[in-house]
């Protein structure tokens, strides 16, 4: 069934589950949205909430979904939640044949052939393509997915250890994910790692943290310091073959719940598709091996990624964005990569408005903003996340704003963190600058010996000192 008739029949499925294995994962799927998808603009539709829809249907349109354009096509043509207008539709359903609506591009023709006057249709058409045209989102947002990653520099993992996969999730046979970033600093340590996302949520995130903060990477002047790092890192290789005869006997009843994401994805839920595309970029799953039934494309877990971006969902635009950053789909495309994550960011994605802060401090860039990027790590650093607590501070001192300030971000920094190096570094530099010598060497011998037990790099620090008097 295509997306875009999803406007003539939807279906919105809630079930009680069971927690284990792909169980728990439906119960997860099926919680409803709060921010608007293809599938809640199309319920608001057919519930005859028909501003509200065309609303919904307007923010995905500039994202660039097809399906969108498409049903706000069909409001037009029959005066829902708009004036009834033929010039609009066939604008809408012109734009919708752009973005590869075949059947759109027929109705398109239909109207035409029925208008005395092809004139205000081509008028309503030429003034849309000035707000949104396929080749304003091919320049400013589109992936290339079918390419392959591009060579790019980055520090290599010199030194692993394994996460430890906890006890009662291997006893109850639950698989998940975990998304991480973190830094490595100039000696290759793995500092300050953010959890963005997992499944199920708690489940694994600390025996991953715990084994990546022991990692260890190997690079040079070009690659060392690097940021933002991400990891999706699955929990599944430990029992694949321990739950292959259950597999095997509860293949009925997984064949219909996976019908049933299957269906979810398909009529526009953008956290499915979500869901979905995470898994499927594993393939040691046992859902994977039903969802491939479905998805068998090489790229289908690039394809509904990015259908869940274009459908709203921050988390998704956010991996888009930074795949594009790295290359992984042909090259590195820093205009699109940051135009993506800007849309996460908009949504409130608080590890995209910090992305975009550091991003935005980069001086080999000519987006180099750095005001711009105060404003972003301010956002971020309100919703409590340490990495923008801590640039914020950073910044805050580096741009010389008032003493106030700093210490106000610093004291929220160090209220996470009392022992961080760089925050205790930052609290020497402010006593050697209000010409408390003796204070800054304690604080930086105190950084020093933090930064020593953690086994990260010292060489600022000690730069540092040898400043001091």
């Amino acid at each position: 069934m295509s997306a875009h008739t999803i406007i003539n029949h939807s279906k919105h499925t809630t079930r009680f589950c069971h927690y284990k294995l792909l169980l728990v994962l439906l119960c997860l799927l099926f919680t409803p949205l709060t921010k608007a998808d293809l599938l809640s603009a199309t319920l608001d539709y057919h519930q005859g909430n028909f501003s509200e829809a065309q609303r919904e249907f307007q923010q995905l349109a500039y994202l660039g979904n097809a399906d969108a354009i498409y049903n706000i096509a069909v409001m037009y043509l029959h005066g829902q939640g708009v004036e009834k207008n033929k010039a609009q539709a066939y604008a809408w359903f012109s734009l919708a044949a752009d973005f590869g609506l075949l059947d759109a591009r027929d109705t398109a023709m239909l109207i035409a052939s029925q208008s005395d006057n092809k004139q205000p249709l081509d008028d309503a058409y030429n003034a849309l393509l000035k707000q949104l045209s396929f080749q304003w989102y091919d320049q400013q947002l589109r992936p290339e997915l079918t390419a392959s990653p591009a060579p790019h520099s980055s520090p290599q993992r010199s030194y692993t250890v394994e996460p430890k996969y906890p006890e009662h999730a291997y006893q109850n046979g639950i698989e998940g994910w975990v998304w991480l970033e973190f830094d490595i600093d100039k000696s290759g340590a793995v500092t300050d790692i953010s959890l963005i996302d997992s499944y199920p949520e708690k489940t694994f995130d600390q025996a991953i943290i715990n084994a990546v903060k022991r990692w260890q990477y190997q690079g040079d002047s070009q690659t060392l310091p690097y940021y933002n790092r991400s990891l999706l890192y699955h929990f599944t290789t430990y029992k694949g073959k321990q739950y292959e005869q259950s597999f095997k006997s509860q293949q009925r009843e997984y064949n219909e719940k996976i019908s049933e994401l299957i269906d979810a994805a398909e009529q526009g839920n953008a956290l499915v598709q979500y869901y979905i595309a995470n898994w499927l970029s594993s393939d040691e799953y046992n859902a994977t091996r039903l969802l491939k039934y479905h998805w068998q494309q090489a790229n289908a877990n690039s394809e509904l990624l990015l259908r869940s971006a274009v459908n709203g969902y921050a988390n998704s635009q956010y991996r888009i964005g930074a795949n594009m950053l790295r290359g992984e789909y042909g090259k590195v495309d820093r205009e699109k990569g940051l135009n993506w994550i800007l849309l996460a960011a908009q949504s409130g994605f608080v590890n995209a408005q910090y992305r975009l802060g550091r991003e935005l401090l980069n001086s080999q860039y000519v987006d180099y903003a750095p005001n711009k990027a105060l404003t972003w790590l301010k956002a971020a650093a309100a919703q409590g996340l340490f990495s923008a607590k801590r640039e914020l501070a950073l910044l805050l001192f580096e741009l010389k704003k008032p003493p106030q300030q700093v210490t106000q971000a610093l004291d929220s920094a160090l209220a996470d963190d009392s022992e961080h190096p760089q925050l205790l570094l930052l609290k020497a530099k402010i006593q050697a600058a209000n010409n408390k010598p003796q204070a800054a060497k304690k604080l930086a011998n105190n950084a020093l010996q933090e930064a020593n037990s953690r086994n990260w790099d010292q060489s600022n620090i000690k730069q540092f000192m040898a400043t001091l008097p």
